[in-house]
């Protein structure tokens, strides 16, 4: 990792945060942490979605450099990684639908 406070405290995992908030949560301050964490994750979301907008890095501006460097940080986070391997396991899992395209030629192929 690229900084020496996760080499002390690596990334929690998804199980191990279930499980402080699970043992723990009793306490209003365990809690509160909990759901800053939550908090942070969203925004750590909404950063991946802008990075993904912004498309491959390549590019030598700032904001490429620092979408590039987000990107190899999030590769670091077994939470984050974690939680985009399910996503995906979701959409895999989901029934295939045609794509706009192709429900366009089957709507023109029954007009005529």
């Amino acid at each position: 990792m690229p900084y020496p406070l996760r080499i002390e405290y690596p990334a929690l995992t998804n199980a191990q945060l279930t499980t402080i908030g699970d043992r723990y949560g009793h306490d209003p301050v365990v809690r509160r942490l909990v759901m800053e964490v939550q908090a942070l994750r969203n925004l750590v979301f909404r950063a991946h979605q802008v990075a993904e907008a912004a498309g491959p890095g390549g590019r030598t501006d700032a904001f490429g450099i620092a979408v590039e460097a987000l990107h190899r940080e999030l590769e670091a986070e077994t939470w984050f990684q974690e939680d985009l391997a399910q996503r995906e396991a979701y959409r895999a899992a989901l029934p295939k639908e045609p794509t706009p395209q192709d429900r366009r030629a089957m709507r023109n192929a029954r007009k005529w």
